[in-house]
């Protein structure tokens, strides 16, 4: 297991029985949601894979308008929260996998649908990353990448597991475009409203970027 992971991992099995607590998680989550309905055309036939998919909060969002999800996540303590929600709802079309996605190997053309929010700016290097998700689609699948955009560091209050200070888009685009994606476009997602010292409120921009694998 490398540091990184490890370091990722210990962030959120720290914070996992808690996530859904806080209403500002929620309310973004709906709106990747939202964002990806308007940006991608949603089949209910869909093979899903939420990466980094936490507690679920976006994979039981979606799962309405897809067939199934596979939620992947280095933390074992998310899961085990999304797996209690699972059993209480009675779902069965969601799976769950833990795994570092920067070495362990991924089911190949088997999705019609990549998602992630909020995961990239904990990913040491991101395109390497984007790469091996490229084969878990089908041709023609959909990636949809949710994430902050660039900011100055104030977000977080803890940098444990965290590597960029939010992502430029244009970075995006040209890593997924480099990783064989095609079509590949930028829109904005949601907007975070943080207060900051003095009384007053600091707006962060969330990002969501699609494309197609050729």
């Amino acid at each position: 297991m490398n540091k990184a992971y490890e370091e990722v991992q210990a962030r959120f099995n720290k914070v996992a029985a808690e996530w859904d607590s806080n209403p500002t998680r929620v309310t973004l989550a709906r709106a990747v949601v939202d964002a990806i309905r308007i940006a991608v055309p949603l089949r209910a036939d869909m093979q899903a894979l939420d990466f980094g998919a936490g507690t679920g909060l976006v994979t039981l969002g979606l799962l309405s308008d897809v067939n199934s999800v596979t939620a992947v996540d280095a933390s074992g303590e998310m899961l085990r929260v999304l797996d209690e929600k699972l059993r209480s709802l009675r779902i069965a079309n969601v799976h769950t996998l833990q795994c570092d996605i920067s070495r362990a190997p991924l089911p190949a053309n088997q999705f019609d649908l990549v998602v992630s929010s909020m995961v990239l700016h904990h990913l040491p290097d991101v395109s390497p990353v984007l790469q091996r998700l490229r084969p878990c689609l089908r041709p023609g699948g959909w990636i949809a990448l949710a994430d902050l955009d660039t900011e100055d560091g104030s977000f977080h209050a803890d940098m444990t597991g965290v590597f960029h200070n939010g992502l430029d888009r244009r970075d995006v685009c040209q890593w997924l475009e480099q990783a064989g994606f095609s079509n590949v476009v930028a829109r904005n997602a949601h907007t975070i409203t943080r207060p900051v010292t003095g009384g007053t409120t600091r707006k962060y921009g969330v990002f969501l970027i699609t494309g197609r694998a050729k």
